[in-house]
């Protein structure tokens, strides 16, 4: 689910869109545990959806490399002694987002140099036709000049010349 409240219900703190708890019914969002459990003692509205993306997952997703650790949304039931242990997400170490990141760039360097390679080779060609009709042109004109010649030498013997 996407983050659609970027303030928490109960705190009013900014939410970490890469984290976050929502309410079964999809209407109040929340920063923490600790919030959802505020919310809980008020309400005793005990079903939370925890959310988790990994910071890198829309570079992971360009370069079709989602794995079962890239985004979580769990259920979750409050009790009185908070959220069950362990459910927060395995995700990919930082060193590891910054190689991935790392990857994207390259894959991007590569990609805007096969578009630049492309045009050239696409101008290249182009180039390339138009010398081939300039070629054809100018064996044209030489062969109405060859005529024009050969013409020429023709009527200066059959005039006598």
């Amino acid at each position: 689910m996407k983050l659609i409240n970027e303030r928490c219900n109960e705190c009013d703190s900014k939410i970490d869109p890469y984290e976050f708890f929502i309410n079964n019914d999809g209407s109040n969002f929340f920063c923490s545990e600790k919030c959802c459990k505020q919310y809980y003692n008020r309400t005793h509205e005990e079903l939370f959806i925890y959310n988790s993306i990994c910071s890198g997952y829309d570079e992971c997703h360009e370069l079709n490399n989602i794995s079962e650790r890239c985004k979580t949304e769990k259920e979750l039931r409050m009790s009185q002694y908070g959220f069950p242990q362990g459910f927060k997400q395995n995700r990919c170490l930082p060193s590891e987002i910054s190689i991935i990141r790392t990857n994207m760039k390259l894959y991007n360097f590569v990609k805007q140099s096969e578009e630049q390679s492309s045009k050239l080779n696409e101008k290249t060609v182009n180039l390339t036709k138009f010398n081939i009709n300039l070629t054809i042109a100018m064996l044209l004109l030489a062969a109405i000049n060859a005529i024009g010649i050969i013409v020429q030498i023709w009527l200066q013997m059959s005039s006598g010349g």
